[in-house]
């Protein structure tokens, strides 16, 4: 279901004495949901790089640390990670929140 389709489906949802702003309310806070999550391209279970519209996202084992997840605005060879999760799995899950995070920023400002 493409953002146009599920806005549609919320607009004809809406019972008919919500006020245009309640609405807009609505579909706002549905936004978060529309967004597509990263597609993560691994290089074995070590290291997995995800691209975004403002950069790239790294998530890379640093062993005793755990996984580092890496976010495109601190990114480079010799910058710590963003942060430190106890699986692959979860520094995904994070490197997804900002990326939600960022793009609804742009909305917001």
């Amino acid at each position: 279901m493409t953002m146009r389709d599920k806005i549609a489906q919320i607009m004809t949802d809406v019972p008919a004495v919500m006020s245009l702003q309640e609405l807009a309310s609505t579909i706002a806070v549905a936004l978060p949901d529309m967004i597509a999550p990263l597609v993560w391209d691994c290089r074995g279970p070590e290291s997995c790089m995800a691209q975004n519209p403002f950069g790239q996202y790294l998530v890379e084992n640093c062993h005793e640390e755990g996984f580092g997840m890496w976010t495109p605005r601190d990114y480079t060879e010799d910058d710590p990670p963003f942060g430190h999760h106890n699986s692959a799995v979860d520094a995904k899950a994070a490197a997804n929140a900002h990326h939600v995070s960022a793009i609804m920023a742009a909305f917001t400002q």
